[in-house]
């Protein structure tokens, strides 16, 4: 029970064993609880480096075509100057 007790009692004893037993189990399943949160975080990150990385390609397609296409306007601009 939760009566004052002498600490020196085994009553007071087996409420310290048990309150450590508690502690332990809940660090347990607050430990668990962190490993699933981190390695959730780790897979949206995996899953953001790859859209990234394609949306990235995708953007370096599209400035290397308006890069083409903006050196042959400036031909274009220079031949109707001359």
């Amino acid at each position: 029970g939760l009566g004052v007790r002498p600490a020196g009692t085994p009553a007071a004893a087996d409420e310290r064993e048990l309150k450590r037993q508690r502690r332990k189990q809940s660090n347990r399943e607050s430990a668990r609880r962190s490993r699933l949160r981190k390695q959730a975080e780790c897979e949206e990150l995996g899953s953001r480096v790859g859209s990234l990385t394609e949306e990235n390609e995708k953007l370096k397609t599209e400035v290397k075509r308006l890069t083409e296409q903006c050196q042959a306007l400036s031909q274009d601009n220079t031949a109707l100057r001359e």
